[in-house]
């Protein structure tokens, strides 16, 4: 190998004698062959024979081929957009008739007014109700007032009568102490003057308050007056068989005091009365 000259490349050499050295290269070869297949031949048994068996599946592992750089991954194909959804189709609700919308409002505004009308009878009724239970209640309390209060003059009237009768009884009986027999006599039936048993019967029947009905009974009483009129006892000497009748007479007897006189001025002390339902106006 030489230099180059400067500035210039390198360049190999020419080799002399090279077909020669060829040649004396394959005949040792040659030869070398030779000693070797003699030698194979003279140490082998000619009796049995060896033979080996190849797996021809089974191969020398070839050299392992260099790894190939990795080649870079081939980018994924740009992702088409998906196509928009068609919007879904607009079902349009069916329009009602208008005369039929126009019926039904007006049936359901019917019937609302029917509804109110007869909350507003139902709420007046109950009104009415509870306004007559109110009156109901208020005559009862009335007529518990008044016949109270008549009860209560019923009673200052016997009282009064009787602190008359006892004032008349404390004059005749200091009359007739002092010899003066009075201005009145005692009446029997007989001698009693009929028109004033009439005047008498007339303004004591006046006063009887029974409501019942028209009956074909009588109730008699003996009746007691001072010689002024006022009625100082009333006893009763036959029952109408009626309680409340009987009550009733004896009550308008005492409210008829004093009883009318004589057309003289003078009255019956004693006398007996007959009163029937049927002549009570």
């Amino acid at each position: 190998m030489t230099m180059a000259d400067a500035g210039g490349p390198y360049r190999v050499p020419k080799r002399h004698g090279g077909t020669r050295a060829f040649a004396l290269a394959a005949v040792m070869h040659g030869v070398l062959f030779a000693f070797l297949w003699v030698g194979i031949r003279w140490n082998n048994d000619p009796v049995g024979v060896d033979a080996e068996i190849w797996d021809m599946t089974t191969q020398m592992a070839a050299p392992r081929a260099p790894e190939p750089e990795p080649q870079p991954e081939p980018e994924p194909p740009a992702r088409e957009p998906e196509p928009t959804p068609a919007p879904p189709e607009v079902v349009k609700p069916a329009q009602p008739d208008p005369d039929i919308a126009l019926q039904k409002k007006k049936e359901k505004e019917k019937k609302e007014a029917e509804e109110k009308k007869l909350a507003d009878l139902k709420k007046k009724l109950d009104e009415e109700k509870k306004r007559l239970a109110d009156l109901d209640k208020q005559d009862k309390l009335d007529k518990l007032e008044k016949e109270k209060a008549k009860r209560q003059a019923e009673l200052k009237e016997k009282e009064k009568l009787a602190k008359t009768r006892a004032a008349e009884m404390q004059r005749i009986m200091g009359s007739a102490a002092a010899g003066s027999t009075g201005t009145a006599a005692r009446s029997t039936a007989p001698n009693l003057d009929k028109g004033y048993v009439a005047k008498l019967r007339t303004k004591i029947m006046g006063r009887i308050d029974y409501p019942g009905a028209k009956q074909d009974i009588e109730a008699k009483f003996m009746v007691s007056q001072l010689p002024s009129g006022e009625v100082m006892s009333v006893k009763k000497t036959k029952s109408s068989g009626v309680a409340a009748y009987d009550t009733a007479v004896e009550n308008a007897i005492y409210k008829a005091s004093p009883l009318p006189k004589r057309d003289d001025g003078t009255v019956a002390r004693e006398l007996e009365l007959v009163f029937n339902l049927k002549d009570v106006p």
